[in-house]
């Protein structure tokens, strides 16, 4: 007995080994496993949309008016007129182009290098267009857009007349400061959009409100205030119609602002598949300078600054090649602190998996020589470059290589 029992331990403890080694190797492989490709999937050339908080709003903003002959609408959670940053208005002062934010040994690059209109080596406040809304001329900037447009460098300003755009901003938000959304209500109407749903009366600061997830309403990035502000944005009946998917005899009430707005209809969320959402690599849409170590001057070179990898998530209908819709949801500054956590907790996913509609988390990382770019911030600066908000800007083009690797189109 004795020795059968040494013999059984003796196996035991191989089989210990030999699992421990599996564990080991297994461990290596998925923390050392590349972010995938994305996929092309089968998406309906009318059921593309956007949205974003803070810069990844303003970004939002410019690339719907930009992009406006591929996109349905968008969702604007706090974000700045088009082309806002940097123009200037009647009577307002410029100043020393390294007065401001910039031009210090850590952050060489001024944070509004390029400014219409402003004598050489002169630029504009930072944060004029949030700060200082009053001087805001919203006809000037649908004027530039018309004439950006007409010069080939965005998409004709016509198509935005059948945009559905959902707008947002807390009465608690001190970034973005009250009439600074007025706005952009202001210059999406100026640019002949009329269906616009504006929220301005919830309680939150300046962030995505959730309806029970995310810190107190008005202190936070994700706020629990009982109010599903991406899900508001896309209310899937129309996706539902236009794909000849019938629907329920009585639908329930809107269950999100931002998918319910832009997709007109409305289909109850229900659990996500976490196996679905998967990271995918974003190396192919980067610049050669991706990272911004070139030496900063004015003529900046393109710079993407995105990640490594961001997110995407993909409806099981979807993987089948079921015909399905295309959202992005972009972050704001400082993502690092909250990235992962505006991906698993937003909500996106849930209406996404319920309505067909593939969700796609774009990344932008630190990188770059401005306060603004080393805080992983989209950029509406013109920091990337003077062609920034066109078709042609070095973040606006690699977006939208992103939605065609996905599309096809």
């Amino acid at each position: 007995w004795i020795q059968d029992h040494a013999v059984y331990r003796e196996r035991m403890m191989a089989a210990c080994d030999f699992l421990l080694a599996f564990a080991v190797i297994c461990l290596a492989f998925f923390c050392n496993a590349s972010p995938s490709p994305l996929p092309h999937l089968n998406i309906q050339h009318d059921l593309v949309s956007i949205s974003g908080l803070s810069s990844g709003a303003d970004f939002t903003v410019q690339f719907q008016v930009a992009f406006s002959s591929i996109l349905r609408g968008s969702g604007v959670f706090a974000g700045q007129p088009y082309h806002c940053a940097v123009t200037r208005f009647d009577g307002e002062p410029t100043l020393p182009m390294c007065s401001q934010m910039g031009c210090t040994p850590s952050t060489p690059g001024p944070s509004v290098p390029i400014c219409d209109d402003c004598p050489p080596g002169q630029t504009l406040r930072y944060d004029h267009c949030k700060n200082e809304p009053q001087i805001v001329n919203t006809q000037l900037l649908a004027d530039n857009a018309r004439r950006h447009a007409q010069q080939g460098l965005i998409d004709s300003v016509e198509n935005l007349k059948h945009a559905r755009i959902y707008l947002y901003r807390g009465t608690k938000d001190a970034t973005y400061l009250k009439g600074s959304m007025q706005k952009v209500e202001d210059m999406f109407r100026d640019l002949g959009v009329s269906d616009i749903l504006f929220n301005n009366t919830t309680p939150s600061a300046h962030s995505w409100p959730t309806v029970s997830y995310g810190t107190p309403c008005g202190r936070g990035v994700i706020e629990a205030c009982n109010y599903d502000g991406p899900g508001e944005e896309f209310s899937v009946r129309t996706v539902l119609l236009a794909l000849s998917v019938p629907l329920p005899m009585s639908s329930p009430a809107p269950t999100g602002a931002c998918f319910q707005h832009i997709y007109n209809g409305s289909v109850p969320p229900v659990d996500a598949d976490p196996s679905s959402l998967v990271e995918f690599d974003q190396r192919p849409f980067m610049t050669p300078d991706n990272n911004g170590t070139a030496h900063y001057n004015e003529t900046t070179p393109h710079v993407t600054g995105l990640a490594p990898a961001g997110y995407i998530y993909v409806p099981k209908a979807c993987a089948t090649g079921r015909p399905c819709g295309l959202h992005l949801s972009l972050h704001g500054c400082d993502e690092e602190q909250y990235y992962v956590e505006a991906v698993h907790h937003l909500g996106f996913q849930r209406h996404g998996e319920a309505n067909n509609v593939v969700i796609m988390f774009p990344r932008v990382q630190p990188h770059g020589s401005t306060v603004q770019t080393q805080s992983g911030c989209w950029d509406a600066y013109a920091q990337s470059g003077a062609d920034y908000a066109f078709k042609s800007g070095a973040q606006m083009h690699a977006v939208r290589d992103m939605i065609r690797a996905v599309t096809g189109w």
